[in-house]
Order: structure tokens, then C-alpha cells, then sequence
């Protein structure tokens, strides 16, 4: 029985060299994004190097459209999805204040919500085969607060630790729970950014090292270091030198 993965935000950057990855490794992937035509190009390469995909059109902001679907593929697979990678993610609208609910609204029901639905929508399944691995794509910025970036953190934290308490719940199960924390990484939503972006990666990069990284089913995934080690450690000053360190931040975003 051949393996089954699912990954949202599959047509470019992380999801696509994720995708592409995985079905070199002998899974057929489910790509899943909002557009048809960049999933077919995922597609057409994945088979054009012996691997094996299909499409599905999905906007994961439709939450409950989302989980439906992903249960109706799990029913039609073969041994059903093994792995789901909730990659699908989305910045802070452009145009208003960061700190306003237009600006935030988004990120935060893409990147939190949305994403809790993907990663659940079949999780009660897997621990019913005793088998199964839920991943989901977070950042290093979920390690403390950034100026103006006040819904991708928040998002990105909270996807952390609902992976961190859903593990807990199914550790017993066999299922695999991991929360995946990536610092910059040359995608769609990167190449216009104007603030440094220390030990910026290419997406393939990324990739890799998080497929070689899951393979033995830890709980995070914590790249590239040391920026890793430096963003954890900042999140755990006092909160005093941290603001201090924060203000001069904020003056090069």
C-alpha cells in the first residue's frame, strides 16, 4: 500500500517544494490551493519526474467546505492520507495600520483557523488506524513578539501550541504531531519585504530539511540555526530588554 499525503498551499514556495519532495520519497500528493492552473503546473513536474499527484482546488478560508473535502479524500484513498501538512498561509493585509482588525484579519483566520481545520479534519480517523502524521507550518516568529506583525505572530503561536496540545492528546495513538518553525524563506510572500531577513533560504532548501527532519517524527522542527537558537533565547528576556530590542527593530521594518 503506497503512502498518501496531503499539503495545502501546494502551487508555490514551501507547499510546492514540499509537494515535489514528498512524491520523490514515493507519495502521491494531494495538492491543494486556491488556483488550478499553478496546481497543475506542480502536477505536470511531479509526474514529469516519475512521482505521482492530483489536484484539488481548495480555499482553505473556507473552513467547513475545507474539512468535508479533506474527509472525502481520506475515504477515497487507498489506507487513507498519512500525512497532512497545513502550509497555507497568508501576511497582513496591505493599506491599513497593522494594529487594525482589517490588517489582521486575515492572517489570523487563514493562519490559525483555517489550518486548525486542515490539520483535524481527518486527525479523529488516523487515531482510529493507529497511524497517521499532522504537520503544521509555523515560524520562528511564534517565538516572541515583532513590531507590525502583530496577526502573523499571534497566528503562528497559537498554531504552535494547538500542534503542541493535539500531540499530547493523541500521543498515545501512534499518530505523529509535529510544529514545523522556519525562519525566512525566498517565497511569494518574502520577495517583497524591505526589513533584513538573516540566513534567508530557498524554499527546495526548506524543504528538504523538513521532509529528512519529520522522517523521525519529533515533536518541532526548528530551522535554520543559529537563527533558531538566537529568536528563542530573545523571546525569554525580561520584558523590559526585549521591548528595548523590539523599538530598534521596529525602525528598520
Amino acid at each position: 500500500m503506497g503512502r498518501n499525503a496531503l499539503v495545502t498551499g501546494a502551487s508555490s514556495g514551501i507547499g510546492r517544494a514540499l509537494s515535489e519532495r514528498l512524491a520523490r520519497d514515493g507519495y502521491h500528493v494531494v495538492l491543494c490551493a486556491r488556483r488550478a492552473e499553478p496546481l497543475r503546473d506542480v502536477l505536470r513536474a511531479i509526474e514529469a519526474a516519475g512521482g505521482s499527484a492530483s489536484v484539488e482546488v481548495m480555499d482553505v478560508a473556507d473552513v467547513e467546505r475545507t474539512v468535508n473535502r479533506i474527509r472525502e479524500i481520506d475515504r477515497s484513498l487507498p489506507g487513507g492520507i498519512d500525512l497532512v501538512i497545513a502550509n497555507a498561509g497568508v501576511g497582513e493585509r496591505k493599506g491599513h495600520v497593522s494594529y487594525a482588525w482589517e490588517a489582521l484579519a486575515d492572517a489570523c483566520h487563514v493562519n490559525f483557523t483555517a489550518a486548525t481545520a486542515t490539520l483535524t479534519a481527518v486527525l479523529p480517523e488516523m487515531v482510529t488506524r493507529g497511524r497517521g502524521h499532522i504537520v503544521g507550518i509555523s515560524s520562528l516568529a511564534s517565538f516572541g513578539p515583532l513590531p507590525k506583525s502583530a496577526a502573523y505572530c499571534a497566528a503562528k503561536a497559537g498554531l504552535s501550541m494547538l500542534l503542541d496540545c493535539l500531540r499530547l492528546d493523541v500521543e498515545a495513538s501512534g499518530v505523529k504531531v509535529t510544529a514545523v518553525h522556519v525562519g525566512f524563506v525566498k517565497t511569494p510572500m518574502t520577495e517583497k519585504a524591505t526589513h533584513p531577513m538573516p540566513q534567508l533560504m530557498s524554499a527546495e532548501y526548506a524543504a528538504d530539511h523538513i521532509v529528512r527532519a519529520l522522517a523521525k517524527g519529533p515533536a518541532t522542527v526548528d530551522f535554520p540555526q543559529p537563527l533558531a537558537a538566537v529568536t528563542w533565547a530573545a523571546g525569554r528576556l525580561p520584558r523590559g530588554v526585549r521591548d528595548l530590542l523590539q523599538r530598534g527593530l521596529a525602525r528598520v521594518r
